[in-house]
């Protein structure tokens, strides 16, 4: 376009022309751009525009619900990548996996069956020997019945009344001796068998902190209790049977009674370490009369009959008890001194 110049007599006179080459400035690079890939639209008056968008609108939803009625949406199920985790069931993919696998729910019938099996194997062979009404009886415990029966034991003179109350069933017959919870007097298996972990643990403790601790330690201290306490029921079984003794001491009254040994030598046990050699030797003595005197006053009812109604031909066989309830109450000492060396597996 022609531009006038008064300098050139009031001519027109066109602007340069830019060659190839001439640099052109950022601002005029984005005009023209614009102009090319952007170029304004003529603008439509205000009711134009909304009669136009409401006939789209309309075409749409007219063109939509048809499509939805010849072909109607299914929902589509969502299927879980195989490397995702099922975080909102942790055990729903597994149990669908096991439902679906018969080789694995044939197994487990089998190890149902298999397990079952055993368990009534387990109970006719213990059930020769050990009635499991028996031992419900013997653990049948209160927490008084312990406190009772570790105050005798610690302090058996304090005790005044050492006879067992007799259970009577409805017609007044004797039928055997009131439990633990209802007697402190009656033998029980809870206090023997804690008394025999605590035990275990206790020199597993002592031995560790020797220094010279070994895992199968604990496994030889709890053999050689066991062993100690296997040897004193045969003992006494064998006494009573050379001694013509009845069913008035049963044998579980027997391992209970072998049993509360633990308890004093537990006490022992934890002086040894620490306490001077007067004071662990005046506690062994101790409580090792305390054993033998518990042990004379609880097997008493048992062994010794009373002595109104024994005769003369008897007396005989009423002092060889005697002197056999007294060597029981003497091997006590022996019984704790073995438990109460650190021996270890390595020597």
């Amino acid at each position: 376009m022609a531009q006038y110049n008064p300098q050139m007599g009031g001519q027109f006179q066109n602007p340069p022309m830019r060659g190839a080459f001439s640099p052109i400035d950022a601002q005029q690079q984005q005009q023209f751009a614009y102009n090319n890939y952007a170029a304004p639209q003529p603008q439509q008056p205000p009711q134009q525009q909304q009669q136009q968008q409401q006939f789209q609108s309309a075409q749409h939803q007219s063109s939509g619900s048809h499509q939805y009625a010849q072909h109607p949406v299914q929902p589509q199920p969502q299927q879980q990548q195989p490397g995702a985790a099922n975080y909102g069931d942790p055990y729903g993919m597994f149990a669908q996996g096991f439902q679906g696998n018969q080789a694995a729910q044939f197994g487990m019938q089998f190890a149902g069956s298999a397990m079952n099996a055993v368990q009534e194997n387990v109970q006719q062979n213990v059930g020769r020997y050990v009635s499991m009404r028996q031992l419900k009886y013997y653990f049948d415990v209160s927490n008084i019945y312990v406190l009772s029966k570790l105050r005798m034991l610690i302090f058996p003179w304090l005790q005044r009344n050492w006879h067992r109350h007799a259970e009577r069933d409805q017609s007044g017959q004797v039928v055997g001796h009131m439990s633990p919870r209802e007697d402190n007097n009656s033998p029980d298996l809870y206090i023997p068998t804690m008394g025999l972990v605590t035990y275990v643990i206790t020199i597993g403790l002592i031995i560790g902190r020797m220094g010279v601790f070994h895992p199968e330690d604990l496994g030889f201290t709890a053999s050689s209790a066991l062993g100690i306490i296997v040897f004193e029921v045969l003992l006494v079984k064998m006494f009573c049977y050379l001694l013509s003794v009845g069913s008035e001491l049963q044998f579980l009254d027997i391992v209970a009674y072998s049993g509360y040994k633990f308890v004093t030598t537990i006490i022992v046990v934890l002086l040894k370490p620490w306490a001077p050699w007067w004071l662990t030797w005046s506690a062994f003595f101790y409580f090792g009369f305390a054993l033998a005197f518990f042990i004379i006053r609880s097997m008493r009812y048992a062994l010794i009959p009373e002595a109104s109604s024994v005769m003369g031909g008897v007396n005989t066989q009423r002092k060889r008890r005697v002197h056999f309830l007294f060597i029981i109450a003497m091997m006590q000492f022996l019984y704790i001194w073995i438990l109460i060396q650190y021996k270890t597996s390595a020597t």
